[in-house]
């Protein structure tokens, strides 16, 4: 530390004393303002100081390094997207995988609902949109909990059980009670797969959720689709 101060304060043109010039300084300040009288205000020289050496070579070098590491950080950096079909969003042999909303409660999930029906599901016929295999089926309703239906029995969309991740466990034949939304061609659809349908079991008193709905039903409308709680 002491020879870095000693280094740095070095001056290798010593300036002199206030009042103090050398013979020749003299002389040539003479001939420049005329001989200088004694009670005049003496004459100070100021020596300039350049920076030492060392300090700029030490920036030179701080930021050549960092000029190495940003370029290493950004050759470091991963940039190639995922390949079709090898993304989080891809299904097996490259088809969708549905990302369905998830209702957290009762009033979130009947609110969502155009039409809540109890209903007989009839036989239905499968069809192919976007990738995605589709049952339409006949369903003949037998109560009404909320909205209007076109008549007694109406069509009903959902993804063909065993086609996918995420179908809906339904079954020609079986009663259920369904959250559906309108398809807009007349039909209608599942709110979602999971919480879109409840099984009606207990020798028909009773709305049974899925493996993966652990939302109940209001007690309004379990009334009205003549169920118990």
């Amino acid at each position: 530390m002491r020879v870095k101060s000693m280094i740095r304060n070095a001056n290798p043109v010593p300036v002199p004393e206030p009042g103090e010039l050398s013979p020749r300084a003299a002389a040539e300040l003479a001939a420049l303002v005329g001989p200088v009288d004694e009670g005049a205000r003496p004459v100070r020289t100021v020596a300039v100081r350049r920076p030492p050496r060392r300090g700029l070579m030490t920036a030179v070098v701080a930021c050549g390094a960092a000029a190495v590491i940003g370029g290493a950080t950004f050759f470091l950096l991963p940039g190639d997207p995922a390949a079709p079909g090898e993304g989080p969003g891809a299904g097996p042999g490259g088809g969708a995988v549905a990302d369905e909303p998830y209702f957290g409660t009762t009033a979130q999930l009947e609110g969502v609902a155009t039409v809540i029906v109890r209903a007989r599901l009839g036989a239905g016929r499968e069809e192919d949109a976007d990738d995605i295999r589709t049952t339409v089926a006949t369903a003949d309703v037998v109560a009404t909990a909320k909205g209007k239906t076109p008549g007694d029995s109406i069509e009903v969309a959902y993804t063909t059980p065993g086609s996918g991740p995420e179908t809906a466990g339904l079954t020609a034949g079986k009663e259920y009670v369904l959250l559906l939304e309108e398809s807009g061609d007349g039909g209608y659809v599942l709110v979602n797969t999971t919480q879109g349908w409840y099984g009606v079991g207990g020798d028909g008193r009773r709305a049974v959720a899925g493996n993966d709905n652990d939302v109940a039903l209001s007690p309004g409308v379990l009334k009205a689709l003549r169920l118990a709680e």
